[in-house]
């Protein structure tokens, strides 16, 4: 069996606006594809702006991703989430959302490529002490009840975080945390680029 996050990393090269890939299998609405990290919605989110973030190269758990894709992974996190919150009207001082990995179907990991969620929680606000037990192991599990993401929503909510994301970036690019060198971006770590 082909991994489905190949098949979509491969569907979509290194761009500062990925399409939308369509397919037999279905549709993907990528948000990031970088030479090194791949983003798109996930196909039964768990909520609007329900985003996977992977390394393009394929690894079925984190043991088996380079030092290089771990930087990147680690880079694109926080700034996918902070656009995520934007394009579903939040910010992080007013959100609370989830970044989940799961290594090996044990642990909950349905497709073998390594991969984070980015799940906005959109709900009211609540203390702590009023989320049931049961509640509380849907929520760190990443599990609940889902639906497939429709076309419309898909292409909306793509577009949406997208247009955050480049938002992001520029403010990234003004503060002189990362650089657009021939066409990528890379940040300085140690007096050497990485590539993002």
């Amino acid at each position: 069996m082909s991994c489905p996050f190949c098949m979509i990393a491969s569907a979509t090269p290194p761009s500062n606006d990925p399409a939308i890939v369509n397919s037999p299998r279905g549709s993907a609405y990528p948000v990031l594809s970088t030479p090194i990290v791949v983003a798109f919605l996930d196909i039964a989110p768990l909520s609007p702006g329900h985003v996977l973030v992977c390394p393009r190269r394929h690894a079925v758990k984190s043991s088996e991703i380079t030092v290089v894709e771990s930087a990147a992974l680690g880079f694109w996190l926080p700034v996918l989430t902070r656009a995520v919150l934007k394009s579903v009207g939040t910010t992080p001082e007013e959100a609370s959302w989830n970044i989940l990995q799961a290594n090996g179907t044990e642990s909950g990991q349905t497709v073998p490529h390594s991969h984070f969620h980015i799940i906005p929680r959109l709900g009211m606000p609540r203390d702590a002490s009023d989320i049931t037990d049961a509640e509380r192991k849907n929520i760190v599990l990443g599990e609940g009840p889902r639906e497939k993401l429709n076309a419309d929503d898909g292409q909306r909510i793509s577009e949406g975080i997208k247009s955050a994301l480049h938002a992001e970036i520029e403010k990234l690019k003004a503060g002189g945390e990362i650089a657009g060198v021939g066409g990528a971006l890379s940040v300085e770590i140690g007096g050497n680029g990485l590539k993002l």
